[in-house]
């Protein structure tokens, strides 16, 4: 009787492990002393153990001088690309301050290629603020759609956006107006981005759907892709075809068909090793029929 309750004991532990580090992809679980590509700034960041510690590893996150209540408390940002797709949920746990504190999770993208963020040319997702008035430790989720987060952009830019990957994701914190004046104590201990089955859902239903209105049956394989993909199309008849790939600024990048080809199906490898991530587009073009898809790059 004693084993079966060990063992029953056991299953117990591993089932609540399991369940407590099951947190979907891993951006950052805080596992090396140096925090590798945070930068901060109103506030000090410091890692949390003498040794680096992926299972218990954080970030200590404080102010040295006291906060006055309605005032910027400071910022943190990991400099690191990610792919986060819309529909799905940003998961960070974060050390409550039991204070009128506030954050808010942004995702900085680069658009212009130029591997920094402006404000004047770039695009800025920022969430709506969340409340930090809390004790102990505790896992804050938000769904990355647009109930939650604005769009900030100078473009007549979309949420397309979230197909490309991330520059750089922001932390902000802000002391409200019932602050009670103290030196900000917090901390960062893990984030995840955690996939949503509706979101995997309704990404495949759109996938059959744009298949189905293709008049090429064209497909790329896999998608997203890194570095190498496979373009597969196929002609009613015999055409002189030409298969360009662009950039999502409507640069074109490379010319992979220019020639006349016989009816049926046909294949060609697009290698964008060389390339930064993104989104892209090629355009296939043939006896006055033309096709635009869209892939992405996830490096």
């Amino acid at each position: 009787m004693k084993k079966i309750s060990f063992l029953f004991l056991i299953i117990f532990i591993l089932i609540s492990f399991s369940k407590l580090y099951s947190q979907g992809n891993i951006y950052d679980d805080f596992s090396k002393k140096d925090l590798p590509g945070w930068v901060w700034g109103g506030l000090e960041m410091k890692y949390s153990h003498e040794t680096d510690n992926k299972e218990n590893g954080y970030a200590d996150l404080f102010t040295t001088n006291v906060v006055k209540s309605k005032t910027f408390i400071g910022k943190i940002t990991k400099n690191v690309p990610y792919l986060f797709s819309a529909g799905n949920y940003i998961n960070v746990m974060f050390k409550g301050v039991s204070n009128d504190v506030t954050v808010k999770f942004i995702l900085l993208y680069d658009v212009d290629n130029n591997n920094k963020f402006n404000e004047d040319k770039d695009i800025m997702l920022v969430s709506k603020p969340v409340s930090m008035n809390f004790s102990g430790w505790k896992e804050i989720k938000i769904k990355l759609d647009q109930d939650n987060f604005k769009l900030f952009s100078h473009f007549d830019d979309d949420f397309s956006v979230t197909e490309e990957e991330a520059l750089a994701v922001q932390f902000e914190f802000e002391a409200g107006k019932d602050y009670k004046e103290s030196r900000f104590e917090s901390g960062i201990a893990l984030i995840s981005e955690i996939v949503t089955k509706d979101n995997l859902s309704d990404l495949n239903q759109d996938k059959d759907k744009k298949d189905s209105e293709s008049y090429f049956d064209a497909k790329n394989y896999p998608n997203p892709f890194n570095p190498n993909t496979t373009i597969s199309y196929t002609l009613k008849e015999n055409a002189s075809v030409r298969l360009t790939v662009y950039d999502r600024l409507g640069r074109e990048v490379k010319v992979l068909v220019d020639e006349s080809q016989n009816a049926g199906t046909h294949t060609v490898e697009f290698n964008a090793s060389n390339l930064p991530s993104g989104i892209y587009f090629y355009r296939i073009k043939a006896n006055e029929k033309t096709e635009v898809r869209k892939m992405i790059l996830a490096k």
